[in-house]
């Protein structure tokens, strides 16, 4: 009883809080505006809807973050130095139910163009499924560990770096079909560059509708990320993700999470290491297949943005330089609470909509869907996907659906989050 009462005074608490923001942008959306400019022999006065306005800021957002986007994964992956042999690299790939997709990372591994290199498939020890099918992969490249650290991918990648003698590490996840040129890149840009960390991009492949919208979501975060990387800001996760020991020891390793690779991005920005951010370098990954797991997937990573902030206010992160520490803080606040402003931008938008302003509100439409083929085009003109057509057409679908994503998880995680996890269902195909 207390458990429905508690699941009907969140859906209240969200649903209410979504009519409140909507309401709000609804009404700011109407308010004029005035300009007034006094000539000698002239006074001129402009008025427009803040809905306007509204929607001249979001597309030259989109447009700007997303060109930016579309320049970097287009330029030719030749800008970071790639050695082919050198120290020792340990590849981990945590998995866990996992089986039935494992082959897709351990193939493409093995056909790295970087030599001096070992592949490590890190278990949970009651998945007997997965042990099963990693242990047939298994040789004289290839090894497998159980997880010491059980329950969570953070102890998987920890009990390898523990075990392991290597002081260069890369870590993926079982589904990515990993760049042949990545590893060879990632060594360069730490041995011979300097840089502490190599980060390259993940993409769903987008081989049906959901699976292209979880691609075009996918797009417009890479999107965002660009305006925060104006800040120095680089984000490193916990796939397609390279780094050297030394890195992994200063900020701690990764922690017990929903989203841990989350946390090791800030913890490397707040300890000022040095993270060479290349989406040039592009890994595949399955997409969720039906609405159901984009939404659970989805719900998951915002729920773990809101713990991470909770963590990283109560002090249970490592805290690095102080200033760095500050901006941090502020980053993951405007992520979340830009997410949920969204209700009242599109609000704003909407009246664009009543009000029959047909081109201003189709600006946003048209840079969303602009931007999403222009990155696709890139992608396609590398062999990495098929068509642009289908993102163009999704692209517009996503921005809708963030800001109650993200009000839901925040309430959840505060009300009825139990720490479990949704897993997403693979194919393999």
């Amino acid at each position: 009883m207390k458990a429905r009462l508690q699941r009907a005074f969140e859906t209240l608490g969200w649903a209410g809080t979504a009519l409140l923001l909507v309401l709000v942008g609804l009404y700011q959306g109407i308010q004029q505006q005035v300009l007034t400019v006094e000539l000698l022999w002239l006074s001129l006065e402009v008025v427009w809807l803040d809905a306007v306005s509204a929607s001249l800021v979001f597309t030259g957002f989109l447009l700007f973050t997303g060109l930016l986007l579309i320049h970097e994964v287009s330029t030719p992956a030749t800008n970071v130095t790639e050695i082919t042999d050198g120290p020792k690299l340990t590849a981990i790939i945590p998995v866990y139910r996992d089986g039935n997709v494992l082959h897709r990372s351990v193939e493409s591994l093995r056909q790295s163009s970087y030599e001096n290199l070992e592949i490590v498939i890190a278990c949970e020890p009651d998945d007997e499924a997965t042990i099963a099918t990693a242990e047939s992969m298994a040789d004289d490249m290839v090894s497998v560990m159980r997880n010491e650290y059980p329950g969570s991918k953070a102890g998987a990648i920890q009990t390898v770096v523990e075990r392991s003698a290597s002081d260069s590490f890369a870590v993926f996840d079982a589904d990515e079909v990993v760049d042949e040129a990545f590893l060879a890149s990632g060594m360069g840009a730490l041995h011979i560059e300097g840089h502490d960390v190599f980060q390259g991009r993940r993409i769903p492949e987008p081989n049906g509708l959901v699976e292209t919208l979880a691609y075009c979501e996918r797009v417009t975060f890479h999107a965002s990320y660009k305006l925060v990387e104006l800040t120095g800001f680089r984000n490193c996760r916990s796939s397609s993700t390279v780094f050297t020991r030394e890195a992994y020891e200063t900020v701690g390793g990764y922690d017990d999470l929903l989203t841990e690779d989350l946390a090791f991005a800030h913890k490397c920005y707040r300890h000022d290491l040095s993270v060479r951010q290349a989406r040039n370098y592009t890994s595949l990954m399955e997409a969720p297949h039906t609405l159901a797991d984009f939404w659970g997937q989805r719900k998951r990573w915002r729920i773990g943005q809101v713990e991470v902030l909770h963590a990283t206010l109560t002090g249970q992160l490592t805290d690095g330089v102080r200033h760095r520490r500050w901006i941090s803080i502020s980053r993951m606040i405007t992520s979340i609470g830009g997410s949920v402003f969204l209700l009242v931008l599109l609000s704003k938008l909407f009246v664009l909509v009543l009000l029959n302003a047909t081109l201003y509100y189709l600006l946003p439409i048209f840079a969303t869907a602009l931007i999403a083929a222009g990155v696709g085009w890139a992608d396609a003109r590398a062999g990495d996907i098929d068509s642009v057509v289908t993102i163009a057409l999704v692209a517009p679908l996503v921005y809708p659906v963030f800001g109650v994503l993200m009000l839901k998880s925040i309430l959840e995680y505060a009300f009825s989050w139990d720490g479990t996890w949704y897993h997403v269902e693979k194919t393999g195909a």
